[in-house]
Parts: C-alpha cells; sequence; structure tokens
C-alpha cells in the first residue's frame, strides 16, 4: 500500500516512512537481533526494522500514536513488534538487554535535565558490543532564533514549546550529543543543517550519532 494511502487509511499525522538515518545505520548494526525504538511515534521505523528482521519494541506515551500504531501491526500481521504506552524518561530501561537502541527526534521534545535523566540508564541497557542511533534537533536549527525572541528559556536550550505535540523544545548544545557518549565508540556523528522530512520548515538544524558500546 502507497505511503499515502497508508496515512490516510490510519489517520497517521506524519509521512509513514523511515527516518534517512535509520536506513544509514543498517551498514552498521547486526541482523536478526533484538531492538528498542524509544519514542516509537507512529511506528514508521519500528516497522522498517521489523521487516528487515529485528524484533522490535516500541515505546511512546502518546496513546493516540499508540492506538494507530497497533492496529496497523494488526493489520499487516508484523508479530515481531511489540508495542508498550511507556513514558521514555521514565521507563524501567533493563540492563543488557538489546543489540541496537535506537532513538530519533525524540530528545529534542523534552528538558534538558529529563534527556539526562534517561541517557544514563538507556546507554546501559544496550548490550556490550551493542548499537545506539540517537538525533536531535540543535543549537543551529533556525526555530531556536524564534523561540529566543519570543520565549523565556526553562532550561539550557529548553523553552515551552508552542505546538501540541509535546509541551517542551530542546535544541542540544554544540558537541553535547558526541560528550554524553564519551565512552562508547563513535561510528558516525555529524551536526548540521538538514531537510524537514516531515516537510514543514525549509531546513532543521540536527545532531546525529551512531556509536557502539564497548566491550
Amino acid at each position: 500500500m502507497a505511503s499515502q494511502a497508508v496515512e490516510q487509511k490510519y489517520g497517521f499525522e506524519n509521512p509513514f516512512k523511515p527516518d534517512p538515518l535509520v536506513k544509514k545505520a543498517m551498514r552498521y548494526l547486526p541482523r536478526g537481533k533484538q531492538l528498542l525504538d524509544v519514542g516509537c511515534g507512529e511506528g514508521a521505523d519500528s516497522v522498517f526494522f521489523a521487516r528487515k528482521g529485528f524484533t522490535v519494541t516500541a515505546i511512546d506515551r502518546n496513546k493516540d500514536y499508540i492506538s494507530r500504531f497497533r492496529r496497523y501491526c494488526k493489520d499487516e500481521k508484523l508479530s515481531t513488534i511489540s508495542i508498550l504506552h511507556r513514558d521514555v524518561v521514565n521507563y524501567r530501561y533493563p540492563r543488557n538487554r538489546y543489540d541496537v537502541i535506537i532513538s530519533v527526534l525524540v530528545i529534542c521534545c523534552m528538558k534538558r535535565s529529563d534527556f539526562e535523566k534517561m541517557v544514563i540508564p538507556l546507554k546501559h541497557s544496550v548490550k556490550p558490543g551493542g548499537i545506539i542511533v540517537m538525533s536531535s534537533r540543535n543549537y543551529l536549527d533556525p526555530e531556536m532564533k524564534d523561540y529566543l525572541h519570543t520565549e523565556k528559556m526553562i532550561e539550557p536550550n529548553t523553552f515551552r514549546t508552542k505546538e501540541d505535540c509535546c509541551k517542551f523544545q530542546y535544541f542540544i548544545e554544540k558537541n553535547r550529543l558526541r560528550d554524553l557518549f564519551h565512552d562508547f565508540d563513535v561510528l558516525y556523528y555529524r551536526e548540521g543543517f538538514a531537510p524537514c522530512k516531515y516537510g514543514e520548515h525549509a531546513k532543521h538544524g540536527d545532531s546525529y550519532i551512531i556509536c557502539r558500546r564497548k566491550e
């Protein structure tokens, strides 16, 4: 079924296609392993990995997203995806469980302090030798300039959001994502501008990391 038809059938708010970063990450990932999708949203990345042979656990706190995603998986008979309604900050990340953890454009929808609370147990949840893939809006994002002119900063680089999708907007600082994974082997890192995958803005400032937990 074409992407547009899928979006209409299930009421998906966003284009139902995998993020470019998860496609890029495939070359670094083991095949047929346990994967955790942190902040899965409507599930496009989880579906991509499930169809590549991964057993996927997908978590998100948005009930509407989870409901749509469950309907889709049921219709598509995607039995290798487990979908959990959980808050990604307070989720009890099991230690040494997953071969791969992905978190794509999730940390930008929380406070800086919540991200730092989440990242430590998340790092321990990937197995030694396992891979973490993560992205976020960053300090280069044109939207940050708008926020600085109109909103009060409540934490470093953190604002109350102007939109309905999340309560907060965090623009990660220069080199911050790399610094937080200093104890991992960094396989790929980039900070720069990228097209908006939703087609809502001309460009975004993004930070990307693909890293491996040391054995």
